[in-house]
């Protein structure tokens, strides 16, 4: 039942490596030629295509079993608890050698991508993505409506370039685009199931958090941040990240910083705890007919992904604690400032932190909000303080930049792309975020222009 499936240049062919259809032989006299530092480089990427092809010969030929077991035997995916079905799982948690829950959420990745997802099972056989990619696909389509799924692949795929964190965030997105009553509704009855939890850990430690929504929970991340970061002093030994694990603890462990009235109908007294209030900064993309209710296109919560039309009205107008600043990237705002200043304006900053959204190194995706703004050719090189020329990047990578043999280059179309080379002269594509025209153009009609909110939370943490 399984046969090769066929190359699509044209589609895949900007993913593809063209050394991949020449020669073997050939192949292997070019390598010979390089460096061995490059040799291996490219040994491991080899390696990495062929296990990846590997893993969807597998899916197929898991599905071509489920089909010919229920040919056989009247087996079906949807009757679970039926001996047929049983048996057969057994069968595959015996090959993968798994528990056979783990066999039968195999058998049902298998089947999606072979009869929903034609296109991503293509590209896992030609290691275009990789495992973690195409399973993604599949999971951010639960309940998306038959007729919308091909819609949903197409605009997806084109993005499989980025890694899993990041292209989930793009699937999560393009699918609330096209559902986003959906998203609505869904939003409503996760919210129903928040809840905290505790998980143990080893060696006398354990996890303690809680589901929350997503703009609630990226505010109390970011006044633990906050708090922490002004705990961060000459002579202290601990971490950022210990000494944010330690504000977590204490707000909790002493109300969130408040004592509780001791006499019926007095104010609740703040705690030292409280008095150290940090001001945290949410940002959300909202689309302007949104915000004015003429619309429930999604919105998108810096740090999270998309969010429902309602919620991004609530946390732009409604919640209590937020000062509203909108800002519009295409009103021709001055946003280059030339060789006149190396420092980067705030107005500059804005507009690069919705651009770029994470750190810009290759694979990296620490939010820009914790890099460096560093300019791609470096200001000592006559390089200018414009957004065609800077990028943000985290501190472990702008001294790799600076320091090493990793050459960045961005794009003179002025979109943000960065080229980064690497010490073996292979090249890898950063391409930023949000597609944002360059700045000082303004295009389309102002109704369709986006919202940039920047929310500035007034208390303390909101817990």
């Amino acid at each position: 039942m399984f046969e090769e499936p066929p190359i699509d240049p044209e589609w895949w062919g900007r993913h593809s490596n063209p050394r991949a259809e020449d020669d073997r032989q050939g192949l292997d006299a070019v390598l010979d030629a390089l460096p061995l530092e490059r040799r291996l480089a490219d040994r491991i990427e080899e390696r990495r295509a062929m296990t990846t092809r590997f893993i969807a010969e597998e899916l197929s030929f898991l599905d071509d079993l489920r089909l010919e077991t229920e040919r056989l035997t009247g087996a079906s995916w949807t009757q679970r608890d039926s001996l047929a079905w049983r048996e057969l799982r057994a069968e595959v948690a015996a090959l993968l050698r798994v528990h056979e829950k783990a066999a039968e959420r195999r058998l049902d990745f298998a089947r999606d991508l072979v009869h929903r997802f034609p296109a991503t099972l293509d590209g896992l056989h030609h290691a275009f993505f990789t495992e973690r990619h195409a399973q993604i696909v599949v999971e951010q389509a639960v309940g998306l409506p038959e007729n919308l799924t091909g819609e949903y692949e197409r605009r997806l795929l084109p993005h499989a370039d980025l890694v899993p964190s990041r292209f989930e965030k793009v699937a999560a997105t393009i699918r609330a685009d096209l559902a986003p009553a959906d998203l609505e509704e869904r939003h409503r009855e996760a919210a129903q199931q928040r809840r905290t939890a505790l998980e143990a850990a080893p060696d006398g430690m354990a996890w303690y958090g809680a589901l929350l929504p997503a703009p609630e929970a990226i505010g109390a991340a970011a006044a633990v941040n906050g708090l922490a970061r002004s705990l961060l002093v000459d002579g202290e030994e601990r971490t950022l990240a210990q000494i944010e694990a330690d504000v977590f603890r204490d707000l909790l462990i002493d109300a969130a910083g408040v004592t509780l009235p001791t006499v019926e109908g007095t104010e609740p007294v703040p705690t030292p705890a409280a008095r150290r209030g940090v001001s945290p900064e949410v940002l959300v993309h909202v689309p302007v007919l949104t915000a004015m209710g003429r619309s429930d296109a999604p919105a998108v919560l810096e740090g999270y992904g998309p969010i429902d039309g309602e919620t991004a009205r609530r946390v732009a107008g409604c919640a209590t604690g937020f000062l509203r600043m909108l800002t519009d990237p295409e009103t021709g705002a001055a946003l280059s400032f030339g060789r006149a200043t190396y420092r980067v304006p705030a107005e500059l900053r804005r507009y690069l932190r919705v651009r770029d959204e994470v750190c810009r190194f290759v694979g990296c995706t620490r939010a820009a909000s914790r890099c460096d703004v560093d300019h791609t050719v470096p200001w000592a090189e006559d390089g200018e303080t414009v957004a065609h020329n800077l990028a943000h990047l985290c501190r472990g990578h702008h001294r790799l930049k600076g320091g090493s043999r990793w050459r960045a280059t961005q794009s003179a179309t002025g979109d943000g792309t960065i080229t980064w080379t690497s010490p073996t002269g292979r090249t890898y594509t950063s391409r930023p975020a949000t597609k944002l025209p360059p700045p000082g153009r303004r295009t389309g009609p102002p109704g369709s222009r986006p919202i940039v909110q920047r929310s500035r939370s007034e208390t303390p943490a909101p817990f």
